[in-house]
């Protein structure tokens, strides 16, 4: 298989622009032969992706979430059903690995109706908002620090979970996740955040992303990625001491959908074990109306928007290594 795994790096340099460096930390640090599927053509691999294990919180139990990542074919095999087929591959292996959601982020926005054809739909979204830094009133420390962080360690990992889990149905990440993420942050020039209380304890984190893709949030401004805080206090000065540390007046950063913000699309899912979910649903909702029957006749786009909330925009899932 060790051959397979070089020509799947290889077919995953031909076909997506990243750099040595990421690929390396994929292929080392989360590419796992068990959660690759290929098909060949005289002997080269020529169509493949990964199914990477995730966890997700859902109706106050964890479920299992096959992530999709580096669907790929080799441009002059495109065209030829090989994604299709291997996307069917890989339901049937998900059905065999009782796993419940399939989930994926769309490489262009024209993928979008691929997926959608092959039963996925919109689920996660994200709003935006700017913060501008006003020297004149910068807000009150409180005892607070901010510090630049380069590695993991398990207070800021800890805290990184439990702001997860806060949110009703989110993908988790391990802590060997948690200590990739950080990996590629560095590789990439990003830059990640964390605010202490006078406790020394992590009260705000933030993942901001890399000086190419800062610009794309506008002039003298920073994007970040991530953030997570206890409150308005905390996140006012977070923000402020990451501008302040990148030398810039403006941050745009990512928050769960929001009243009166616009909304951006990012992931797509597709509900893989139908009687688990429902059930655990029926369960966790005995109020509804709607009776099991009612959602086992729902096709899959319905029940898969009806079961993760997405009327009320409640999925939620970032940080996701691909």
């Amino acid at each position: 298989m060790k051959k397979k795994k070089k020509q799947i790096e290889h077919l995953w340099k031909t076909v997506f622009d990243d750099s040595d460096e990421f690929i390396r930390l994929y292929f080392n640090h989360v590419y796992q032969d068990e959660n690759a599927l290929f098909l060949e053509k005289e002997g080269q691999i020529v169509s493949a992706l990964q199914m990477l294990p995730y966890t997700m919180t859902f109706c106050g139990e964890e479920i299992s979430v096959a992530y999709i990542s580096g669907a790929c074919t080799l441009p002059s095999e495109r065209g030829k059903g090989l994604m299709e087929t291997l996307l069917q591959k890989a339901s049937d292996e998900m059905e065999k690995r009782n796993t419940a959601i399939s989930a994926l982020i769309p490489a262009g926005k024209w993928l979008f109706d691929y997926y959608r054809s092959r039963g996925y739909t919109e689920i996660f979204e994200y709003s935006q908002k700017t913060y501008t830094r006003n020297e004149g009133s910068l807000p009150d420390a409180g005892g607070m620090l901010v510090q630049q962080k380069k590695n993991p360690d398990r207070s800021t990992y800890a805290y990184f979970e439990r702001k997860l889990r806060e949110r009703p149905i989110s993908i988790l990440h391990s802590y060997d996740d948690f200590a990739i993420i950080l990996k590629d942050l560095k590789l990439s020039d990003g830059q990640f955040f964390v605010a202490f209380d006078s406790g020394r304890q992590p009260v705000g984190m933030a993942f901001v992303s890399p000086p190419e893709i800062r610009a794309k949030a506008g002039e003298n401004s920073v994007l970040i990625k991530e953030i997570f805080y206890e409150n308005e206090q905390v996140k006012e000065y977070l923000l402020s001491e990451i501008t302040k540390g990148c030398r810039a007046d403006k941050a745009v950063y990512r928050i769960p959908v929001s009243d009166n913000q616009l909304t951006y699309p990012y992931g797509m899912a597709k509900v893989t074990d139908r009687e688990r979910l429902i059930r655990l649903w029926a369960s966790a909702h005995p109020e509804s109306p709607l009776s099991i029957s009612d959602m086992e006749a729902m096709d899959i786009h319905t029940l898969t928007r009806h079961l993760l909330g997405y009327s009320e925009r409640m999925a939620y899932m970032s940080l996701m290594l691909d």
